[in-house]
């Protein structure tokens, strides 16, 4: 028998994970990853954030990990690449990956925002709005 091959799920130019939680394969356990990697970042460099690739496939998009520091004579926010990831595996992928600028969505989501995005996967029962948000 032969199993019809399932057209790719198109990822928005400008999708964040929490864009993509409906068509991820496993959603609890890829943001669980990407969170992993975004503290790794946040103790090595005291900020993280990640972007998703537009290019890959929606089940499990590659991931860039970026950190911001204000750059100490111009005072200006400067966006650094710590690693690009895998999406599938979760191995960091090659310098190249990070420098092909077109395949990583212009948005971002910071460690809170995906801290919050596995809260809700895991409890998806909870109310999503409190009294008390942002």
């Amino acid at each position: 028998m032969a199993t019809k091959r399932v057209p790719p799920t198109p990822i928005a130019a400008d999708a964040t994970i929490a864009d993509m939680v409906e068509a991820l394969d496993k959603p609890v356990e890829y943001v669980r990853r990407v969170l992993e990697k975004l503290e790794r970042c946040k103790r090595a460099h005291g900020d993280a954030q990640v972007r998703i690739g537009v290019r890959g496939r929606a089940e499990c998009p590659n991931y860039l990990i970026e950190y911001i520091r204000e750059d100490p004579k111009t005072r200006q926010l400067v966006t650094y690449q710590d690693a690009a990831y895998s999406g599938s595996t979760h191995r960091e992928l090659g310098p190249h990956h990070i420098e092909a600028t077109a395949i990583w969505s212009p948005e971002e989501m910071n460690i809170t925002a995906v801290s919050a995005l596995i809260g809700r996967l895991r409890n998806p029962r909870a109310p999503s709005r409190s009294g008390n948000e942002d």
